[in-house]
């Protein structure tokens, strides 16, 4: 075998493992998130309320928001449950900027 076909080769059970099909990753809502949800669920005006997860810098941010709420980044959270404080370790431009892959984890009347 020439050393053309065997690149040819390689690239080509490269493409073929690249492209099968896996099962997506499993969303879940956090446990330290669902008191805030329930928290919002029992309040009566969850309406329009939902949960998403961005990556953001190879890590996990949880973002609540509600459509009638006058700030759209105020209740951020890292993977950990840490509220994000902007300009203390994470840019808010940055941020917006590169955040990626966001993926819906709860909406309201979801079950927990």
């Amino acid at each position: 075998m020439t050393l053309k076909n065997l690149i040819l080769t390689f690239l080509l059970a490269m493409a073929v493992v690249a492209c099968e099909d896996r099962e997506p990753e499993a969303v879940i809502v956090p446990e330290w998130l669902k008191p805030r949800l329930e928290e919002l669920e029992s309040s009566g005006n969850c309406y329009g309320c939902e949960v998403q997860r961005w990556t953001y810098n190879e890590e996990y941010f949880y973002h609540v928001y509600c459509g009638y709420w006058s700030c759209s980044n105020c209740e951020i959270y890292h993977y950990n449950g840490d509220l994000v404080v902007w300009g203390e370790g994470i840019d808010h431009v940055d941020f917006d900027k590169n955040k990626s892959r966001p993926i819906k984890v709860w909406e309201c009347g979801d079950e927990l």
